[in-house]
């Protein structure tokens, strides 16, 4: 690929874990370890991407990025924020910031790249939006279908960043783009108005982009306080997409979605034929593709129980007329092909002869001293990109720093400098959940919440347990390193 992404963090861990995940996938990786360290950088060299921590010793990763746009090497490079608080507020003040995009520790190799990915995508198509669209205006008409092509790559990638928000709802954006084309093509429409619609079907959740993750990827029941900030991303996603006046149907299908054939949707509470046509075939799709998808909330729902909701809400949610094409749809889909699709999973460890099932066996074992010393390997592993090599390198590097780790929060603590104690006990929860010790995580994260919350008594009764099960875990680690030695 050759893209230069510069990550920042304080955490020996943390950088490992970005480098490997980074570099084995084809960019150049430069690890710095503060924010003043990055400055010095960014005066001789400019990566495509920084990702950046929030918490770290010196000044922080909302004074680095404030620093950086002030200077003219660094004010237009692309910022993803990283950080162990999935919190809306944190999320909500590192987008506002002016960062790109939110990245919650630990890394999630799928997600990191996806996030990357995208974010490069879409500062590339930032940077070249003015030249461009100047360009565009100045063609004339036998250019035509050179610029559709380029606006639908335009809207592909923009969907694609829509689907990588959200980790339930991969491939949504496409899927109801083509049933709804489907059904606008049943309808009698014409190939242009075929066409229309499936790009509006591609951008119709745009809005989600202005939407925290926390709310769009919460596992339980939304909060009604949750529920309105969802609600708001039709009129986000409208605002948003009614300026591009090349394509001014676009806003049509963000904003009117969520609208109901009688009345009782949102954001604007349209009804009947005063709902625009095209938003009435996408309400169908987006339905439809909800039921057939999984979903936090739910696995994907037989062909009988979607059809007897879309005939026990015709006239109700949806226009009868659409409603009934996809129902014929439906019904000459004897296979349940329509539905969302997902890889078999590769596992385990055994292999065809003598020598790899031993390995096999001796895996296991080593997996099984990990557990019995507090660890949920299959959380370590997640975090290591299901390497077993790997993952026995971060358990070593988390056993090893953390002599450093205690004697700095040691340290903190005696001096009453809570500010830079709540860091390094920051980088502690980080740390622990890279290698799966969630139990310790969860200590760090409430001894962190108590020094945000300024409850120094909190932290006084609880400094030494906390130091105390971060030293039995790492007894845990040196001891299986000790038994099993390499995998």
């Amino acid at each position: 690929m050759g893209k230069l992404i510069a990550v920042v963090d304080d955490d020996l861990l943390n950088l490992k874990t970005a480098e490997r995940i980074l570099s084995f996938n084809g960019y150049d990786v430069d690890c710095l370890a503060s924010g003043e360290e990055l400055l010095e950088y960014v005066e001789d060299k400019k990566p495509d991407l920084i990702l950046l921590d929030i918490y770290m010793t010196g000044i922080d990763g909302f004074e680095t990025l404030k620093r950086l746009q002030k200077m003219k090497r660094g004010r237009h490079i692309p910022v993803i924020f990283l950080t162990s608080d999935g919190d809306s507020d944190t999320e909500t003040k590192a987008l506002s910031s002016g960062a790109m995009d939110f990245i919650v520790k630990p890394f999630v190799d799928t997600i990191l790249l996806l996030r990357v990915q995208h974010t490069l995508e879409l500062a590339r198509l930032q940077n070249d939006l003015k030249s461009e669209v100047k360009r565009m205006s100045g063609e004339i008409i036998k250019e035509h279908d050179r610029n559709e092509k380029l606006s639908m790559q335009v809207v592909k990638t923009l969907a694609g960043a829509i689907d990588a928000k959200d980790k339930y709802t991969k491939g949504h954006s496409t899927r109801v783009a083509e049933y709804a084309r489907e059904i606008a093509k049943r309808a009698g429409k014409s190939d242009k108005y075929q066409e229309e619609i499936y790009m509006m079907g591609l951008l119709h959740d745009v809005g989600k982009i202005g939407i925290p993750d926390s709310v769009i990827n919460k596992p339980s029941k939304l909060t009604d306080e949750e529920y309105a900030v969802i609600k708001t991303h039709p009129v986000i996603g409208s605002n948003i997409l009614k300026n591009i006046n090349e394509m001014p149907k676009l806003a049509v299908g963000a904003r009117w979605h969520h609208e109901r054939f009688d009345g009782k949707g949102y954001p604007d509470g349209l009804s009947g034929e005063k709902i625009p046509e095209e938003a009435r075939m996408l309400a169908v799709a987006d339905a439809y593709d909800a039921m057939s998808s999984r979903r936090s909330y739910h696995d994907i729902y037989a062909q009988g129980y979607i059809k007897n909701e879309l005939l026990q809400n015709m006239g109700t949610q949806f226009d009868p007329k659409y409603a009934m094409i996809m129902l014929t749809i439906i019904e000459e889909d004897t296979d349940y092909v329509m539905r969302e699709h997902t890889p078999d999973e590769k596992g385990g460890f055994s292999g065809e002869n003598g020598e790899q099932d031993n390995k096999g066996e001796r895996l296991f074992s080593f997996f099984s001293m990990l557990e019995a010393s507090g660890l949920n390997t299959a959380i370590g592993m997640k975090y290591c990109m299901n390497d077993p090599k790997f993952y026995r390198e971060m358990l070593s590097e988390f056993a090893v720093s953390s002599r450093d780790r205690e004697a700095m929060m040691n340290a903190y603590f005696t001096l009453k400098d809570w500010d830079k104690y709540r860091v390094y006990v920051h980088s502690l929860k980080s740390a622990s959940m890279t290698i799966g010790a969630k139990a310790l995580s969860e200590y760090a994260r409430k001894v962190e919440d108590a020094c945000k919350n300024e409850d120094i008594d909190y932290v006084l009764e609880n400094h030494e347990s906390l130091i105390a099960r971060m030293n039995v875990v790492v007894g845990g680690i040196l001891m299986t390193i000790a038994v099993y030695g390499e995998q």
